[in-house]
């Protein structure tokens, strides 16, 4: 896809597709960031048909604002582990075991790229543009060894509670 096509389209759509975002993720500035992923992947090489343009638009923000949603929700569970640790003694030993647990999860069974990227994102709290200019990858990298990670965390930990 060219510039002055894909200029086109930023043009032509925008406002229904950052207006959709907003409206699932209730925060302009999330909104700004998937849209201009959406773009920026049309960029990378993205083909999209001229007769379906703004379907198949949309549809790609519904799905980035799907997976912005699901890594919230795992990053909330994670602070609260790990915030609800910051205190053991009156946590119990359940929640120590279980930090204790996570943290040698993530240092011996991740790889260490996505280990590097999980411990910037949530243990020291950088947003996924910084982990992506500290690591030197991408943002979609970023995303991507995130969203691995926390579904091996996830499948771990459901399966030793069983």
């Amino acid at each position: 896809m060219t510039k002055s096509e894909l200029e086109i389209l930023f043009r032509t759509h925008y406002t229904a597709m950052f207006r959709l975002a907003v409206s699932l993720l209730y925060d302009a500035d999330e909104a700004r960031d998937v849209v201009s992923d959406v773009f920026a992947s049309l960029l990378g090489g993205m083909t999209i048909r001229s007769d379906n343009a703004q379907g198949f638009l949309l549809t790609c923000v519904r799905n980035s604002c799907i997976n912005v949603i699901r890594h919230k929700h795992m990053r909330e569970r994670f602070i609260r582990l790990f915030s609800t640790n910051a205190e053991p003694l009156a946590n119990g030993p359940d929640d120590t075991m279980m930090l204790a647990e996570l943290r040698d999860y993530i240092d011996n069974h991740l790889p260490p790229l996505s280990r590097r990227i999980f411990t910037l994102r949530y243990l020291q709290d950088m947003t996924c543009q910084q982990v992506a200019e500290a690591v030197g990858v991408s943002r979609t990298t970023v995303h991507h060894h995130l969203s691995q990670s926390l579904e091996k965390i996830n499948a771990y930990f459901n399966n030793s509670k069983q």
